[in-house]
């Protein structure tokens, strides 16, 4: 049994509260949800999450506070000699990015996951098992929509202020930039990206819209893109389609994933891969999310942020 602290408690933290084979020994969370944390947690519970790794001295930390303070949190742990887990994105800024990545190279026993938990979903798992094993050819071409409910009124003031939350690159088409990798089997070489706010013009640091075009290495492309403008009766609409040099597959969250190819047109895939946790995937040893992509998608979050920002194409290799 691995010994765990939490260091915020944010969204996603449940991958980790669920995971078999974790025993929580603390909390470090804000002071307004401290009530919250006592209850769902256990263990101690503080607001100083430097006391608290010194005093606990778990096994690992998992990170979920606010994201403009995750790789503060990250980096102590790393240098407390504990593995990490984190809650998408794990830095916002490419300095933090390449501390968290010196520090990992200077100890090659520590061990850190993003959450990337689309890679143990069966859907995302058979899109990319129809093109690995050749059903649609050569991958040529993806195209990824993620699309969410604001829900403004649930949501923290950080989460609303791409300063503090980073944007919808780094919040959101993070796992989208990851399925490009994935599913088409090779690198992403440039990003050109654009991002804004429509729907609030007023709310200065609000982001609502995001996309970005994904050059890939030895040819091909892909296009991310995605929004929190959905209505309030729809939570969130996920799709992908990958296109292959013998057909394409279609993905439709909550629907079947569907391949045309020379065989049939919207072939319904009807052996998907079964459901696994990363977090349990990670603890076991298995290399569903390998370090290298837990990295690997969030530098690509913050190189398209910057291209967004400077409005030019950045070279990600």
């Amino acid at each position: 049994m691995k010994r765990v602290v939490i260091v915020g408690g944010e969204t996603h933290i449940g991958e980790v509260t669920g995971a078999a084979g974790l025993e929580i020994v603390g909390a470090a969370v804000r002071a307004d949800l401290m009530d919250r944390a006592r209850e769902r947690f256990g263990g101690l519970v503080t607001d100083d999450y430097h006391g608290l790794l010194e005093a606990a001295r778990p096994d690992i930390v998992a990170v979920a506070n606010e994201n403009d303070l995750k790789a503060e949190a990250v980096l102590a742990a790393l240098s407390g000699g504990m593995d990490v887990i984190v809650d998408k994105p794990l830095a916002l800024r490419l300095e933090d990015q390449e501390a968290i990545e010196n520090a990992l190279a200077a100890h090659p026993r520590r061990r850190l996951l993003n959450l990337l938990t689309l890679r143990g979903s069966p859907a995302w798992r058979g899109i990319r098992d129809a093109a690995s094993e050749g059903v649609i050819g050569a991958p040529v071409f993806c195209h990824v929509r993620m699309a969410v409910r604001l829900d403004r009124e649930n949501r923290p003031p950080w989460f609303l202020d791409c300063r503090q939350s980073g944007g919808l690159f780094l919040d959101l088409l993070i796992h989208g930039l990851d399925m490009v990798e994935w599913c088409m089997g090779r690198k992403i070489a440039a990003v050109t990206a654009r991002t804004g706010n429509l729907s609030c013009p007023e709310d200065t640091w609000l982001r609502d819209h995001a996309a970005v075009f994904c050059e890939m290495e030895g040819g091909g492309t892909a296009v991310v893109e995605g929004q929190r403008l959905l209505p309030d009766t729809k939570g969130s609409d996920y799709r992908m389609t990958l296109v292959g040099t013998k057909g394409y597959a279609d993905l439709v969250m909550g629907g079947p994933v569907t391949v045309t190819s020379a065989e049939a047109a919207s072939q319904a895939m009807t052996a998907l891969p079964q459901a696994r946790s990363v977090v349990e995937d990670w603890l076991e040893g298995g290399n569903l999310v390998p370090q290298d992509a837990s990295l690997r998608a969030n530098r690509l979050a913050i190189l398209a942020t910057i291209s967004a920002e400077r409005q030019e194409r950045i070279g990600t290799l």
